[in-house]
């Protein structure tokens, strides 16, 4: 899994590692290979939420990916997160099983992301003990 991460708020750069990390975490989890995603680091002057997820269609032309699937975009906004008491890699993970197509629109939906997320998480923390 490639993250190519973009900062466009430096107050926030050095969060991008833990994104980064959590998003691979995450596509390990989720069996996802041969792909990559676009992770951007903001601030409120471009967002005032804490993350957004843009899945890429399928037919998304991207030839500078040779033959890696392009899923889609990642914003986060670390100082909302954190003003929030939202873990950030929570979120950079929620993000990216947005790109995957989970959803939280009814209530199975939200059972099936939650239990996805808990997943990742378990991964996250046996990874930091």
């Amino acid at each position: 899994m490639e993250v190519e991460m973009t900062i466009m708020d430096e107050r926030h750069a050095s969060s991008a590692p833990l994104v980064k990390r959590a998003i691979e975490v995450a596509a390990s989890v989720m069996g996802v290979a041969n792909a990559s995603c676009e992770a951007y680091i903001v601030g409120d002057s471009f967002m005032e939420k804490n993350v957004l997820a843009y899945p890429s269609p399928a037919d998304f032309p991207r030839p500078d990916l040779d033959t890696k699937r392009d899923l889609g975009e990642i914003y986060l906004n670390p100082g909302y997160i954190a003003s929030h008491k939202e873990d950030l890699r929570f979120m950079a993970a929620h993000g990216f099983l947005h790109l995957l197509g989970y959803d939280h629109a009814g209530e199975h939906d939200t059972l099936a992301m939650e239990g996805k997320e808990e997943e990742i998480m378990k991964a996250l923390t046996a990874l930091t003990q």
